[in-house]
This record gives structure tokens, C-alpha cells and sequence, in this order.
């Protein structure tokens, strides 16, 4: 198990770190890049979660980040690992619930039938930003799938499939000032 009394460790000096069960692998594992764009996906969200002043944005982020942390959680452990049986994993519920949150958006934001350029609003282009890192993590995590065998992670490729669509509707409503931001 790992201990998390310190920041630094120097655990990490020799190139390798730990999954979750204590095991070591090289930082550049395939692995450590899906964490990696995992958690820069949810700093994104965060940056754009703090710009937004409308609360149930900020709910809708926040959840998404949430199930961002399932899906660290599942990459981290193995699935053979004992400690793998108690993660609560990505479930359909999740990605329903982002496709509702969709829905909702959709019936209010024109997306017009252009490409879009980000840059409209602080808070859009933080959300697209959000947008961009998460189809990122979505391929990184296609391939742990594809070649690692972690098929377990399939509905959360499914969830951060929808999420990049419903963050490009999320966008597209702070930019027509649908959502409130903090500042712009």
C-alpha cells in the first residue's frame, strides 16, 4: 500500500512510480499516460468550474470530475489485484446522467453548422480547452483497452466519449452567455 504522509517521496527519481497496490512500473507506461490525461481532463474542468458562476454548471463539473476519479481509480489497479473488487467503476447511470445534462443544454444552444474557432468567452474556451484534453484521454485510455486487455474499462471510454460532447455543448453555451461566468 502506499503511504501518503509526504509529498515527496523521491519514490519516483528512478523514472518508475506505483499504481495504486503498490506496484512499480516506468512513469512512461501506457498506464501512467492514461492517469496523466485523466487528471490534466479534471484540472481543466476544475479551471473552467471555478470561471463559472452558474451553479448547476458547476454541479454538472464537479460530477464529471467526480467520475473522473472512478476512472483513475479503475486505471490505477489492476484487475487482478484484490484491491481492484472494491472500486466503484464507471456505470451506465453515470453516462446517462451527462447525456440528460446534454439534452438539457441542446434544447436552449444554437450549434450552428460551422466549424467552431474557441475564443468567444474565458469560460468557453476553458471548457473547450477541458474538451480537447479529454478526447486525449479518451484515446489514451482506447488504448490501455485495446492493447492491455483492460476491458473493464469500457464504459468509461463510453463516459469520456460523451463527456467531450457534452463539454462542445457546454462551450457553445457559454459562449452565447446561456451559462454565466465569473469573469469575462
Amino acid at each position: 500500500m502506499i503511504e501518503f504522509d509526504r509529498v515527496t517521496t523521491r519514490g519516483g527519481d528512478g523514472g518508475e512510480s506505483s499504481l495504486y497496490n503498490g506496484e512499480r512500473r516506468r512513469k512512461d507506461d501506457l498506464v501512467f499516460h492514461a492517469l496523466g490525461d485523466v487528471d490534466e481532463t479534471s484540472a481543466c474542468i476544475g479551471i473552467a468550474r471555478a470561471y463559472s458562476a452558474d451553479s448547476l454548471t458547476r454541479d454538472e463539473l464537479f460530477a464529471a470530475q467526480q467520475v473522473l476519479f472512478k476512472v483513475g481509480a479503475q486505471l490505477a489497479t489492476p484487475s487482478s489485484d484484490p484491491l481492484h473488487s472494491p472500486i466503484k467503476p464507471v456505470e451506465q447511470s453515470d453516462i446517462d446522467r451527462l447525456e440528460r445534462s446534454q439534452r438539457v443544454l441542446m434544447a436552449r444552444v444554437d450549434l450552428g453548422s460551422e466549424f467552431v474557432t474557441p475564443g468567444d468567452t474565458i469560460l468557453g474556451a476553458h471548457i473547450d480547452h477541458a474538451r480537447t484534453v479529454v478526447r486525449r484521454a479518451e484515446r489514451t485510455v482506447v488504448q490501455c483497452i485495446r492493447d492491455r486487455h483492460m476491458f473493464g474499462l469500457a464504459l468509461a471510454q463510453n463516459y469520456l466519449n460523451r463527456l467531450s460532447d457534452y463539454l462542445f455543448v457546454l462551450a457553445r453555451a457559454a459562449d452565447q452567455r446561456l451559462v454565466e461566468a465569473v469573469t469575462d
